[in-house]
């Protein structure tokens, strides 16, 4: 069919393939989300859609995907090859070997020994996976069986939670250097091996001549790239939106050098990948040029390619008398209609799992890991991508490979990716087993070692109120000193997606989204303010949590596990406004804190803000130095989770600049007597049921256990008033010191009245969630709660009704028995 045909039926016909695209894509997404429930990544969902299309011919009528693909299939992989080459650095190679770079070189070393040992049965003519028996496949099949899919193996880590463990941070790296080195020599055998021009018979000259152009243009690119990258940024300086305009140049100038370098007779997705490669690795530019390159091919392109690919391939004449078909037969044929070749796919999925596993197991072993962990590692590394499914086109195209091996590498990359979550699951769950446990919370913290907060982010406004809940709980223990780990709460969405890439420190990913980038930039200058401000005995290590909101609170309660944390501070998902009113907030944050509070391994805090950041400033420090503190009222009404928060007031009293108010509410005469009528109703009740049965032993077994909650309470408040109400008095001789109130209350009313009336008093309300509170002082609470996670004080202080000055935080005991699993402290083998 010529252009002019194939132009005309484009025309004719273009609802029909925009119904088609619509099908698949559509189809894409939704096949995404259904399996993303089990870790799978979208490579998966297109390749699993790709092969069902082939094998059931749904879209085989119009074919419209092929007339399109089959104009620009040639070049549509270019642009994910030159974003896989902006986000490496190959000045790394000049550098001395890291522990990345050892593992991924010993895994393409090993790779490689396994081809080379057998590359009789892989090139053997009616059985072997490789039909054109020269050096440049054997050299290609290597490559292509040591080669990691980077971008695939980012995202499966951020998913499975393991990014930021050793094997995750290792794997990371370790797969970034084998892809880039593997893709090198892919791009290098391209140059060597071209196709010849003309009528085939060029001058022995001609070849060298060619690849020295060609690495002339990748050196060009390279001081061109930079100093477009230089003009562009200085015309759009960090925090002012990017033009598209500058942006544009810049991607026309990365396409005439592509254009260039396959003038130049190199195949234009190599040329796209080492121009890719040529451009700085860091820069405003380049993240957004990966950010959102990857965004447009993972949203629309990529799905869209995997199902030509599957739909185009038909069987060539090679095949034709083994499968007993017509020479005309032959060429109507689909590959995917013929006998599924099951020794080809097992012998090339063991070849390159052994080859991934003896090289990078004996690494990881060698860098100390356990046999576990190395095993694991390899397996990672083993994983597979849309470049092993162009590299198999591109190699039937060429006729290296026969229909039923591209067959047999297509099922082996769906295979290896369906697989390799299965291990990220098992290394993390490895990884939680081994985490030494221990109680935590703040009463069981020791006074004399440094305390540990996690501390979740939505952005840099919440970065004031809780740094300043940071620096007042520093000085209860430790000498001062205090580790934070901040977490930087991002959703994952197929934007922040695109744009993962491996990071540095502590974490093994992060996002380059322009958008994402620049909220951390500030959230990180804050922190950095606040270090610098209060000096010595505060460690500040930034992290990022990359979830989708059903799923982030994993990554906070195992931030919180690994680093044996006291205390989890997160934001409330509601903001103030202007006006002091609060506004409808983020249902997504919302379930976050709601799962947090249901399954975190310590104690949690949730900070209601309004404005109590503001004096955190050096303004606010000179108030201290003279006196002039933070006042700060803790509300005790009874309960494990009003001891936390007691304990919690206990520690910010000994900063200077706080000055605290422990108010106790205890039932008046009227309380007590509603109190007693509702035991005896109880009594009375369970008597009806059963007599001395199951419903009285219940009734006893509540009523004992609130009689021994009350005489825990009281214990507790005695022994706080002894040392920090009455010591402190007499100290000071009866001024000063912490500040002592009781109120006495009937009901609930009673006390939103006490409570209201303390609003304008107070900067700051610390309150216990009261989950195992009874108390008949706040029934009926809970029948007006908008926010039942607060609890039913927590709920009063922070509605908009309350205060438009007074910040709260609600507290939650970390509840033991949820880790052993018992139904009774006195089960518990402490």
């Amino acid at each position: 069919m010529d252009c002019t045909m194939t132009s005309s039926i484009l025309s004719a016909n273009y609802n029909t393939i925009l119904f088609e695209f619509g099908v698949i894509l559509v189809t894409s997404k939704i096949l995404h989300a259904l399996l993303r429930n089990v870790y799978q990544p979208r490579v998966f969902s297109d390749l699993l859609l790709g092969i069902v299309l082939a094998q059931f011919r749904v879209l085989s009528l119009t074919n419209a995907i092929n007339l399109v693909f089959g104009k620009i299939g040639g070049f549509v992989f270019a642009p994910y090859l030159f974003a896989l080459g902006v986000e490496m650095d190959p000045g790394t190679l000049l550098d001395a070997p890291t522990a990345d770079a050892v593992v991924a070189y010993a895994g393409i070393l090993s790779s490689s020994v396994l081809v080379t040992l057998f590359h009789m049965p892989l090139m053997k003519a009616t059985s072997g996976v490789v039909h054109e028996h020269s050096l440049r496949s054997f050299l290609g099949l290597a490559a292509v069986l040591a080669n990691t899919a980077s971008p695939v193996l980012t995202r499966l880590t951020t998913d499975l939670k393991i990014a930021k463990t050793a094997v995750g941070r290792l794997a990371v790296g370790a797969g970034l250097a084998s892809d880039m080195v593997t893709t090198m020599l892919i791009a290098v055998g391209s140059m060597i091996w071209r196709d010849a021009g003309g009528d085939g018979r060029d001058s022995p000259i001609v070849q060298p001549v060619l690849t020295a152009a060609v690495l002339v243009v990748v050196i060009v690119s390279a001081f061109v790239s930079r100093a477009m990258a230089e003009w562009v940024g200085g015309r759009n300086p960090e925090g002012r939106r990017m033009r598209c305009f500058d942006l544009s140049l810049v991607v026309l100038a990365a396409a005439a050098l592509c254009w260039l370098s396959s003038a130049l007779r190199l195949d234009v997705n190599m040329a796209a990948f080492l121009v890719g490669l040529a451009f700085p690795s860091e820069g405003r530019v380049s993240r957004l040029l990966v950010s959102k390159i990857n965004f447009v091919l993972s949203s629309f392109v990529l799905p869209l390619y995997v199902s030509h690919v599957c739909l185009s391939l038909r069987q060539t004449t090679d095949d034709i008398e083994v499968t007993g078909l017509g020479r005309t037969e032959g060429f109507r044929a689909f590959v995917m209609e013929l006998p599924f070749p099951w020794w080809k796919v097992f012998f090339v999925t063991v070849m390159g799992t052994l080859g991934k596993l003896t090289g990078c197991a004996a690494a990881g072993l060698l860098r100390g890991l356990g046999w576990l962990e190395a095993l694991a590692l390899g397996m990672l590394l083993n994983v597979k991508g849309y470049f092993h499914i162009y590299c198999a086109q591109a190699a039937f195209d060429a006729g290296i490979i026969t229909d039923k091996s591209f067959m047999a590498i297509i099922f082996m990359v769906a295979l290896n990716v369906a697989v390799t979550p299965m291990v990220g699951m098992g290394i993390a769950s490895w990884a939680r087993r081994s985490v030494q446990w221990r109680l935590m919370g703040l009463q069981h913290h020791d006074p004399s070692t440094e305390l540990r907060l996690v501390v979740g982010l939505h952005g840099p406004q919440d970065v004031p109120t809780l740094a300043y809940l940071m620096e007042a709980l520093r000085w209860g223990g430790g000498g001062g000193e205090l580790a934070a780990y901040a977490v930087d709460m991002v959703q994952l969405t197929d934007q922040t997606a695109a744009a993962i890439v491996k990071g540095g420190g502590f974490d093994g990913v992060t996002v380059v989204d322009e958008e994402v980038s620049e909220m951390r930039k500030l959230i990180g200058e804050a922190l950095d303010a606040y270090q610098a401000e209060c000096g010595e005995g505060v460690k500040v290590r930034r992290l990022l949590a990359l979830s989708s909101f059903p799923d982030m609170h994993s990554d906070i309660c195992i931030c919180a596990e690994d680093a044996m944390a006291a205390l989890v501070l997160l934001p409330f998902h509601k903001a103030q406004r202007l006006d002091g009113s609060m506004d409808a907030g983020h249902f997504g944050f919302r379930l976050v804190n709601q799962k947090v509070l249901q399954l975190a391994p310590c104690s949690v805090g949730v900070v209601v803000d309004r404005g109590l950041g503001k004096h955190a400033t050096r303004e606010g420090q000179a108030a201290i130095r003279e006196g002039q503190g933070q006042a700060v009222v803790v509300v005790f009404i009874g309960g494990a989770d009003d001891r936390e928060a007691l304990t919690l007031a206990t520690l910010m009293s000994k900063h200077p600049g706080v000055r605290l108010t422990a108010l106790r509410v205890v039932q008046n005469a009227t309380a007590q007597a509603r109190a007693k009528a509702r035991t005896s109703l109880f009594e009375t009740k369970a008597s009806r049921r059963g007599g001395v049965g199951a419903a009285a032993a219940a009734s006893s077994s509540a009523l004992g256990q609130e009689e021994a909650q009350m005489q825990v309470d009281d214990k507790f408040f005695a022994e706080f008033y002894r040392k920090h109400v009455a010591g402190a008095i007499g100290k000071q001789g009866g001024g000063g010191g912490m500040g002592y109130l009781e109120k006495h209350v009937a009901d609930g009313a009673e006390l939103v009245a006490v409570l209201r009336g303390l609003q304008s008093e107070y900067r700051l309300f610390v309150v216990g969630r009261g989950r195992d509170r009874s108390s008949v002082l706040t029934e009926g609470l809970d029948e007006w709660a908008e926010c039942l996670e607060l609890g039913p004080v927590g709920d009063i202080l922070a509605s908009s009704d309350f205060s438009a000055t007074a910040s709260v935080l609600i507290v939650q005991q970390y509840d033991a028995k949820k880790h052993y699993k018992v139904i009774d402290e006195e089960f518990m083998p402490l």
